[in-house]
């Protein structure tokens, strides 16, 4: 009886050690909107890896097909970040799943309805917090560039609304708020640092009046490295332009004269200061001042297929198609 007594003292000494260790794990926290959002960003990187591999492995028309599955992967991805901005409307994490949406999923039934939320937050956002947004988006539809556009006009004073009409001025060419966000920004920001890149598009000539805005900014900045850019801006636009008149002679030799008379301005501009953009320019106006529409081609010489040697001044006078070729 005394050793059946010891036993049970025995074990009655050892149950609070017993349930001192057996206390029960804490619960995990569900994640928070902004862990989701991390999350969802995780899985789709993972995903945009796995199709690059799948590129990197397939040759020929295989990979070919794999690209549209790696540009439409955004699509895939829509209803879960839009989702994710529903289920939290009062986190800031909403916003940043609706702007993802607009920036990576366009086609998708979502992306109209992102879009949406996204103009509504341009005018309440701050606008640091904007600025920083629109600097990762490559555009909107017109809607959006007017709101944008709205918000500078709200906010004149700041600083910042001149990033505002310079993001539109470069990323909304082709709507019409461009045009009215380049002239606005001309006229309230002629020192703004995006005129620089503006410049630059502007040479492409695709933009409405181009060299009459490249015009603008040469005479209202006082910068000479954007006096430059837009120095180098008309010289390209008149050797897109000279290209284009190989049967006016008298005309294709007049706009030649203009272009390189602004490909030697924007390396004046450019100075000693600028000397790497100042030796890029001398190469672009050395290039047009030897291979433009009017100029004698140089000589080439090579083997033919049968493996002879030839030039190609022997055959002056005769009608010469070239066709530059080779594997990569």
């Amino acid at each position: 009886m005394k050793r059946m007594m010891g036993l049970m003292l025995v074990v009655l000494l050892a149950l609070p050690a017993l349930r001192a260790d057996d206390k029960p794990k804490e619960e995990k926290k569900p994640p928070t909107p902004r862990e989701q959002y991390q999350d969802l960003l995780k899985e789709f990187s993972a995903k945009q890896r796995e199709i690059i591999a799948e590129i990197q492995k397939a040759k020929g028309e295989e990979q070919q097909k794999l690209m549209p599955k790696y540009y439409g992967l955004g699509k895939e991805f829509a209803e879960k970040f839009y989702k994710l901005g529903e289920d939290n409307p009062k986190d800031p994490v909403a916003t940043d799943a609706y702007f993802w949406v607009v920036q990576n999923a366009a086609g998708s039934p979502e992306h109209a309805k992102a879009m949406d939320k996204v103009k509504a937050a341009v005018g309440e956002m701050p606008l640091v917090d904007l600025t920083r947004r629109l600097g990762m988006m490559r555009g909107g539809d017109q809607s959006f560039m007017e709101a944008v556009f709205n918000r500078a006009e709200k906010e004149e004073k700041d600083p910042k609304a001149g990033d505002l009409l310079a993001w539109i001025a470069t990323s909304g060419a082709n709507t019409s708020v461009g045009p009215k966000a380049t002239d606005r920004l001309l006229e309230k920001y002629p020192e703004h640092p995006g005129i620089e890149r503006l410049c630059m598009m502007l040479g492409q000539g695709y933009m409405p009046k181009s060299a009459e805005t490249l015009k603008q900014i040469m005479e209202k900045s006082t910068k000479a490295k954007v006096k430059a850019a837009a120095a180098l801006g008309l010289a390209k636009i008149g050797a897109t332009q000279t290209d284009k008149l190989a049967d006016k002679p008298e005309e294709l030799e007049k706009s030649a004269a203009e272009a390189e008379k602004y490909f030697a301005m924007a390396i004046e501009l450019y100075g000693s200061d600028n000397a790497a953009q100042q030796k890029d320019v001398e190469r672009e106006l050395k290039a047009f001042r030897t291979f433009r529409v009017g100029k004698e081609v140089p000589e080439i010489s090579g083997t033919d297929l049968d493996e002879k040697a030839f030039k190609l001044s022997d055959y002056r006078g005769k009608v010469v198609l070239l066709d530059f070729w080779g594997f990569w």
